[in-house]
């Protein structure tokens, strides 16, 4: 049976998270080397980028107050 995981960024790289149990079975730990041969990609989804644009996020935006509605209450400097 084929085991589903996530590519993630680490700096400049890409990594695989491996399952505890797959890692358990295996006897991989940190620091394990593990040399991989004839890597099958069986199924490859790329992640899905939002298909909202900014333009439309801050089209209800309205800019905050420049003074406070309320009055100081302790050693605030205005």
């Amino acid at each position: 049976m084929p085991m589903v995981v996530k590519v993630r960024r680490w700096g400049n790289s890409l990594g695989l998270r491996l399952p505890k149990s797959f890692t358990v079975a295996h006897t991989i730990v940190d620091g394990t080397t593990v040399r991989i041969d004839g890597l099958q990609v069986v199924d490859a989804q790329p992640r899905r980028r939002s298909r909202h644009k900014l333009k439309d996020v801050l089209q209800n935006y309205t800019k905050p107050p420049k003074q406070l509605d309320f009055p100081a209450v302790g050693r605030e400097i205005l």
